[in-house]
């Protein structure tokens, strides 16, 4: 019995020891399967389903060819705490985990991964850089990085973790529409991370789905640094729980946030601690307001010395404010133009003859950065009629319609109609007489702009206003004698009572007064019963005499505009071409033909064609 007892027991250990052993070996191919050790270069040109573990520094992975890695589990990638590590994803090529961190560079040094394709996880983190040193992820466009919550994370367990870049010219999102408590970000860094760089290029789109109430759980892209951190978009940041979520976060301390080009912000920005600054660089004139929550504080800089107000963050393009002495400038050139043109005709001669013309115009104005200059485009279509009603005195009306076409998106539809008297010759002596105008009137002026706007699902939003303005012009001209030029001093005076645009901003009333000091002169060049061909010119040297400052609030809050020195002054050339031919008794052609250019880098052509014919 004992020895047989004994056998038993010999034969069952014998067995377990056997079904150890398969045990063993199972597992040891399924691990084998499972995971693959790396090292050196390596290329993925189809299908696998292997984890890749880094097991060296200097390691580098490419996946070619449209092939996909894959792991029904975590880490399918795994940096495995090996530093200079590469990772380049190339187009049509994917990494994909079922699990969480599809991409796993912890406890490393310099890793560089660069996606073309798809790196995506079904749960956190498609790429987790936890305790990373100098790491940079480069999403290049049409490449896709996203996960179910938390896409890319930059954080660490202990100490600091140091310098990481992200390149985004992509699309990076977070798929789980999340709320309550849920943490949801498309890009996230905390507090114990520093020098983290997240740009964001145009045609980059980063977006997630969160609508809980704090910006560390629901924020688009979550930047957090020790002591600095950097965040500039020019794409689209975009947090699809709406407007009043929020888009971008901020907190800890010294992170600057840089909104620039044509980029678009979806949802709000949130402040949290201090020492933080937002720049905005949408370019000279570009109106933008941004709704800025939150408890911590901040300084604001537009790099492109547009007035920037605080209480959010709100600038607008001065458009037609910052022109009007201009502008006011070209209606007294253009009047005088047109007196030069009457008193060449034949109504002129006859005296008592209404005369008129229709002109067209076309000016531009190239802008200039360091003045706030901005470039213009006018088409306008005018009107000027000329009645003698006793000898030497003259009703004038002059009528002008138009299109001013503002850099950075600000159309005006501009009317104005200005009336008043012209005494043609006032006698001073023998061979010296004068000319004197005096025209008052008002205009209409209806402005449409677009501005950049986090409060709406576009990033963009319309605007638009209708308002008055009231213009005075004076000019007295001394006509000498053939030898010399005549001279001529012109005066203008604008007035724009308070208004109101469609949205966020509001304009106080504006005066504003100009002078000039002007030579021109006439040639004839044929003048016969038939013809009259003659070339005329005017030289005019206008500044702004004086000008208030130009008071205006954003979403009310006060904000100023000053304009630069280099704006108010300005030198103009025009030259004219005038032809007129009389076919019979009734029947007249006359053609009108001038040029501008002024030291404002605008230049212009006027013309007019007229045929007339008398029953």
């Amino acid at each position: 019995m004992i020895e047989k007892s004994f056998i038993n027991k010999i034969y069952m250990i014998q067995i377990l020891k056997n079904f150890i052993l398969i045990f063993f070996l199972y597992f040891l191919i399924i691990g084998s399967a499972y995971s693959e050790n790396i090292t050196g270069a390596n290329t993925i040109n189809k299908d696998n389903t292997t984890q890749k573990k880094f097991n060296a520094d200097d390691t580098s992975l490419t996946i070619t060819n449209s092939a996909t890695l894959s792991l029904n589990a975590q880490q399918t990638v795994h940096i495995n705490a090996k530093d200079d590590g590469t990772l380049t994803v190339e187009s049509g090529s994917s990494v994909t985990s079922t699990g969480s961190n599809a991409v796993q560079g912890k406890d490393q040094s310099g890793l560089t991964i660069t996606n073309s394709g798809t790196i995506s996880a079904d749960g956190s983190k498609a790429i987790n850089l936890l305790n990373a040193e100098s790491s940079t992820v480069t999403n290049n466009s049409g490449g896709v990085i996203k996960s179910n919550t938390n896409t890319i994370t930059f954080t660490e367990n202990s100490g600091t973790a140091n310098i990481a870049t992200i390149n985004n010219s992509g699309e990076i999102y977070a798929e789980a529409a999340s709320s309550g408590t849920t943490s949801n970000n498309a890009i996230r860094s905390e507090d114990d991370t520093d020098n983290v760089i997240i740009i964001n290029n145009s045609g980059g789109h980063i977006h997630n789905n969160n609508t809980s109430s704090t910006a560390l759980q629901s924020a688009t892209v979550f930047v957090s640094s020790a002591s600095t951190g950097t965040f500039t978009n020019s794409g689209k940041i975009e947090n699809k729980g709406g407007v009043n979520t929020f888009a971008i976060g901020i907190a800890g301390s010294g992170v600057t946030v840089t909104l620039k080009d044509k980029g678009k912000v979806i949802g709000k920005i949130n402040v949290a601690d201090s020492g933080h600054t937002i720049k905005l660089q949408h370019g000279v004139g570009q109106g933008y307001f941004y709704e800025i929550t939150g408890n911590g504080t901040y300084s604001l800089q537009d790099l492109d010395g547009n007035p920037v107000i605080k209480g959010s963050a709100g600038s607008i393009g001065q458009g037609a404010n910052e022109m009007i002495d201009e502008v006011l400038g070209y209606k007294s050139l253009s009047l005088r133009k047109s007196i030069t043109r009457f008193k060449q005709s034949d109504e002129y001669f006859k005296q008592g003859e209404g005369w008129g013309e229709i002109t067209t115009s076309f000016l531009k104005r190239d802008g200039e950065n360091s003045s706030l200059k901005l470039g213009s485009e006018t088409i306008g279509i005018g009107a000027n009629i000329i009645q003698p009603i006793s000898k030497n005195k003259n009703i004038i009306v002059s009528l002008e319609t138009g299109s001013l076409n503002i850099s950075q998106d600000h159309d005006i539809d501009k009317f104005s109609l200005l009336t008043g008297i012209y005494f043609d010759k006032i006698e001073i002596s023998e061979n010296i007489n004068s000319e004197l105008y005096l025209l008052g009137g008002a205009g209409y002026n209806k402005s449409d702009r677009k501005i950049l706007t986090n409060t709406t699902t576009s990033g963009e939003l319309n605007i638009t206003d209708s308002y008055e303005n009231y213009e005075f012009l004076i000019g007295n001209k001394i006509n000498l004698n053939s030898l010399f030029p005549d001279v001529s001093l012109n005066f203008g005076y604008s007035h724009t009572p308070s208004h109101e645009e469609s949205k966020y901003f509001k304009w106080e009333e504006k005066d504003i007064y100009n002078g000039s000091i002007a030579l021109s002169d006439e040639y004839e060049i044929i003048k016969n019963k038939k013809t009259n061909f003659y070339l005329s010119w005017i030289a005019d040297a206008r500044s702004v005499i004086d000008d208030n400052v130009q008071i205006f609030y954003a979403n009310g809050t006060k904000g100023s505009y000053y304009q630069n020195n280099d704006l108010k002054k300005e030198l103009s050339l025009s030259t004219s071409l005038n032809y007129e031919y009389k076919f019979s008794k009734n029947n007249t052609f006359s053609m009108a033909l001038d040029g501008l250019q002024t030291s404002q880098d605008t230049s212009g052509i006027q013309a007019n064609l007229v045929y007339k014919y008398k029953f």
